[in-house]
């Protein structure tokens, strides 16, 4: 089971695991200093095949088939290129769901391979690699902001920050959004809709950061090339006065954001990483579970915005007054008051 909790710090070392999808090959070695855009590991993309059949799409018997080709073994394709036509302008046609190469035909089908290709992995933030982890990736150590996300698109981009809404409950617009946001990160507060999506599509952004995304607009979110993370969750919360207030004080910097949430190698978190200029701090894992005696503050509830800390992290389930059975902790709030409190309400202060 996955364990979710928020983690906000305003400066921090932080220990980044960088993975392949995939078994690859390590670029770096323990000591070097990497800068985000540095290729860190690479893995080879297997050939992917499609088989097209033609018949079927052309609605013709298997003999036919040939009569209607516009390729032939050993062809170029690129995807939605025409490979089959029977009937003339306006007619049938079949065409190719990939780009790659004509291999094979056969009892009215075609087969089309892709080309291999290397993906290549970047170090995504400024730091040492600390732990090559072979035929994996590396582990990075940096310093600077570290927030731990609640939900993210499995996208990942550098840029610069900017917070384009006065509060946490303010949702980010359309009209907040123009020439200026291209090639940046942008900070909303309460919430993302589809007209605001495709503005930043069309203006080009690097990534966008709110508090919370409606379950509705998960196929599109998953599908754009930028990441979108949000502090809360999916729903419709405004985003922590912690989280914002922080971004905020970072409004301009450079940062890193990351999307992704599950892994050939495991589970993952998003976050979002603010590198700043320090030589001390304590080592964050950001995949370490709440532990007794961390200290914690709750995003939502009856005790929001109260700071405590865990006393106890009872086995099992705990049962809400909802009738809801979540993953939770005691946490003592000071003067002989506790109480449990489910881990997705926390977040974790260092």
């Amino acid at each position: 089971m996955f364990i979710s909790y928020s983690i906000a710090n305003p400066l921090t070392r932080v220990r980044i695991p960088r993975r392949l999808p995939r078994p690859g090959g390590v670029l770096v070695r323990t000591g070097d200093y990497v800068e985000p855009t540095r290729i860190v590991a690479q893995a080879v993309e297997p050939a992917d095949f499609r088989i097209v059949d033609v018949a079927r799409e052309l609605g013709v018997p298997l003999k036919k088939v040939k009569t209607y080709l516009k390729v032939k073994r050993g062809d170029t394709v690129a995807e939605g290129d025409i490979l089959a036509s029977r009937g003339g302008l306006g007619g049938q046609v079949c065409r190719a769901p990939i780009d790659g190469t004509i291999v094979g035909s056969g009892r009215g089908r075609l087969l089309v391979e892709a080309e291999s290709h290397t993906l290549s992995l970047a170090a995504l933030v400024p730091g040492s690699v600390v732990e090559v982890l072979p035929t994996e990736g590396v582990v990075i150590e940096t310093v600077g902001a570290f927030m731990q996300m609640g939900w993210g698109n499995g996208k990942e981009a550098y840029g610069v920050l900017r917070v384009v809404v006065r509060a946490p409950h303010h949702p980010i617009r359309p009209k907040h959004i123009d020439a200026a946001s291209q090639g940046v990160i942008l900070v909303g507060g309460s919430r993302l809709d589809e007209e605001t999506l495709n503005q930043a599509i069309e203006m080009q952004v690097r990534g966008i950061i709110v508090g919370a995304i409606p379950p509705s607009m998960i196929p599109q979110l998953e599908a754009v090339e930028f990441p979108v993370v949000t502090t809360e969750g999916i729903g419709t919360m405004p985003m922590s006065q912690a989280f914002f207030d922080l971004l905020r004080s970072l409004n301009g910097r450079e940062a890193a954001v990351c999307g992704r949430v599950r892994h050939r190698w495991g589970n993952e978190r998003p976050y979002v990483v603010v590198p700043m200029p320090a030589q001390a701090g304590q080592v964050i894992n950001p995949n370490a579970p709440l532990t007794v005696g961390s200290r914690v503050r709750v995003l939502r509830g009856p005790y929001t915005g109260t700071s405590g800390t865990v006393v106890d992290i009872p086995r099992g389930l705990i049962q809400l007054e909802t009738g809801a059975r979540l993953p939770g902790v005691q946490v003592d709030f000071g003067g002989k008051e506790s109480a449990l409190v489910p881990l997705i309400n926390l977040e974790r202060l260092l």
